[in-house]
Formats: structure tokens, sequence, C-alpha cells
């Protein structure tokens, strides 16, 4: 007997010629359309049309495309920096370490920022110092300068105070930096590799509306005033409760206070006791 040979299958050809449809013949799993009993196709047979199925859908133009694209990225941006600026991620107290070992891991390989004016530094700011340099692997402490305004006590002279409150305690002077920086802290920042911006506030409800147009500038800076980047985060730790009370404003009131009074200030009780004498005399 002779073998039985099956015509072959043309590779592109359209299957579905028995009646219309208005599906395309990639939904179509049988040779006679939906609905119809007869056997589903083979799987070779799938395959070879799936060409032709896929040439049959009408897709939108490339460039209406690229449009719905572009207005599902720039909504889902505006989104996310709307709920930055308007929600943001306030770090209460006690303040706490990664939870995993490995996000602990990977924080100590990050780098931070704590920026502040720093006028003067005090105990509050020591606390938050001590607590990123034992979560993250490098901890800047920033001190803004503004080179139009003129300070009663230089931004150098502030540096140079934290430094020796950082020296003073042990388990932080290893991985704490002090630096100067003029104009944005973000651009700072950038160049520094830093993972995470942090402000230091008493809370939210009592210093937020301060901490906003900053936090906006923070958000916004690097898009509007260039290099066009994605902004770092800034995130904010509410002080240690023993310390709220604390400010940098109470200080210098307290050296008004002690100078119409022709008497010296005690500062033992607000900045760390190597420091205080030297704060109350450029303050004082």
């Amino acid at each position: 007997m002779r073998p039985v040979v099956s015509a072959p299958i043309p590779l592109f050809a359209h299957i579905h010629r028995s009646r219309p449809h208005s599906l395309p013949p990639l939904f179509m799993m049988t040779a006679g359309g939906v609905g119809d009993t007869s056997p589903l196709l083979s799987k070779p047979q799938a395959l070879l049309s799936l060409p032709s199925a896929l040439s049959s859908i009408q897709l939108p133009p490339i460039p209406l495309l690229c449009l719905y694209s572009a207005i599902l990225i720039i909504a889902s941006a505006a989104t996310w920096l709307y709920l930055r600026l308007y929600h943001p991620i306030v770090h209460p107290y006690p303040w706490t370490l990664a939870s995993s070992p490995s996000r602990r891991i990977s924080d100590k390989k990050r780098k931070v920022v704590l920026a502040g004016s720093y006028d003067p530094p005090h105990r509050g700011h020591v606390a938050m110092l001590s607590y990123l340099s034992q979560r993250y692997g490098e901890v800047i402490a920033v001190v803004g300068m503004n080179p139009a305004k003129k300070y009663a006590v230089s931004p150098q002279q502030r540096a140079e105070f934290i430094q020796q409150m950082i020296d003073a305690e042990e388990e932080i002077k290893d991985n704490v930096r002090v630096e100067v920086v003029q104009g944005y802290i973000w651009r700072f920042a950038f160049r520094e590799g830093v993972s995470i911006m942090f402000r230091g506030i008493r809370s939210w409800a009592k210093d937020g509306d301060e901490e906003r147009y900053l936090h906006f500038l923070n958000t916004w800076g690097p898009m509007v005033f260039g290099p066009l980047r994605w902004p770092l985060p800034t995130q904010f730790l509410e002080g240690k409760p023993e310390y709220n009370h604390i400010s940098s404003t109470l200080i210098r009131n307290m050296c008004v206070e002690a100078k119409k009074k022709g008497t010296e200030a005690d500062l033992t009780a607000l900045v760390p006791e190597g420091v205080a004498d030297g704060v109350a005399k450029a303050y004082c």
C-alpha cells in the first residue's frame, strides 16, 4: 500500500473562510468560528495562523500610543508628588531600625543627610544624629548657608560646634561628618550620592507649615531648576520627647535675656556641656 501523504498547510493561509465574523482569527479556537462545534484547530495550525491573526488586530497608531503613555506617566508622577508633599514620611519617636536583617544591611550601605540651620546646635540635634548614625552607613550634618544673608554666628562656627558635639560621642564620631553647603542642599546631596534627606522637627503639627516650603523645593527643585533628576526623598524625624522643649530660638532668646540682665546664660541643660560655654560666648 502507498503511504497516505497529507497536503501541506500553507504557512500564512487564512483558515477562516467559511463565514465572516467580528473577532480576529487569533480568538477563534475552532475551525468554524465561535459557537461552532467542529473540532478545535490543532496546535500546528494555530501556530501557523498566528501571524495572520496578529496582523488583523486593529491597534491605535504609534503616536496615539505614545500620547497615552505620556499622559499615564505624567498622571502617575503628579499623583506621587502630591502624596509626597501633602502626606510626607514622618518618623515618630521612638525611632526604630529596619525590621529585617537584609534591610539593615542595605541601610548600612546608604548615605543620608540631616540638614538644618543649627543656629545653634543643641542636644536634640545630637540625639537625631546618633540615631541616623546607628541606622545608616554615613551621615552628613549639613549647615545651610545663604551667601546673601548676614549671620550673627557664621555657618562655619556653627559647624565647628556640631563637630565638637560629634567628637564627644564615641558611638557616632566615626561615620558622621559636618558640611557647610551654599545653595540648594538637594544639589549637594546628588553630588554626594545621598539616598535620603532628613529634617528634624518637633512634630508635623507644630512645624509642618514651616517645613512644607523647603519640602516643596526639595521635591520640585531638581525637575524645575535642574539638572533634570527625579527628586530625592525627604523624610522627617520627630524629636525625642525629653528634648522637644529645646529649640535654637529658645537658646537665642535666653542669650538675649541674659544680655539684658548682664548675666551669663546657663545652657548646659540645652547644649552638651563641653560646648555650652563656647555657644554661650558666641550667642550671648
